[in-house]
């Protein structure tokens, strides 16, 4: 299967729990409402973004988005989980979303990703998910229902990104995303081990 853009989701149960209740992290996801932080991710790990996140936190800084590239302001993360583990302080907000994850192994990071009105992220790839045999999800959350011009693009290969979709991809592959629209696009990310969601 690897050099696939796309994966069949039928090939991946165990994750359509998340695609079968998707209204309900959507609903949590809305409820949300939190700063955007200094804290970006060029040139680091999963595991170091966290660690910098914690520092912030134990400085007495509140938790909340995280710039993907701080030269594009239109592309923001909110952490939820990394390696399997949700962030404990998130129970409460998320309890729903993240009993759902909970049912789920081989998570690698996982988190609400926003691209912003006529947001693009450039084309990029990530070479170590195929060394951890890891793929990617995008779950659609929050798209606009009406003047929609958000799309995921893997090599070449266009899928849109409407309400309840969901998306198993090969992130190690050159792809971009677009959001040409006049509201945000909101998804549930995952990178997950394939065998244990197989």
């Amino acid at each position: 299967m690897r050099g696939l853009p796309f994966h069949p989701l039928d090939a991946f149960p165990k994750l359509q729990v998340l695609g079968r209740h998707w209204t309900s992290i959507r609903e949590e996801f809305l409820a949300l409402h939190a700063p955007v932080l200094g804290i970006d991710r060029v040139d680091k790990t999963h595991e170091e973004v966290f660690a910098e996140l914690g520092r912030h936190l134990r400085a007495g800084g509140e938790y909340g988005w995280l710039l993907g590239w701080p030269d594009n302001p239109n592309w923001i993360q909110y952490a939820l989980v990394l390696d399997d583990e949700p962030l404990p302080f998130l129970r409460e907000a998320f309890p729903r979303t993240l009993a759902l994850l909970g049912e789920l192994s081989g998570i690698k990071v996982c988190g609400f990703s926003q691209l912003k009105p006529h947001g693009f992220l450039s084309t990029h790839r990530h070479p170590e998910l195929a060394e951890q045999n890891l793929l990617q999800c995008h779950l659609t959350l929050d798209a606009p229902t009406q003047g929609n011009y958000c799309y995921l693009n893997v090599a070449g290969e266009f899928r849109q990104h409407t309400n309840g979709t969901m998306f198993v991809f090969d992130g190690s592959l050159d792809h971009f995303a677009v959001n040409a629209s006049a509201a945000p696009r909101t998804i549930l990310y995952l990178e997950f081990d394939r065998a244990r969601a197989a």
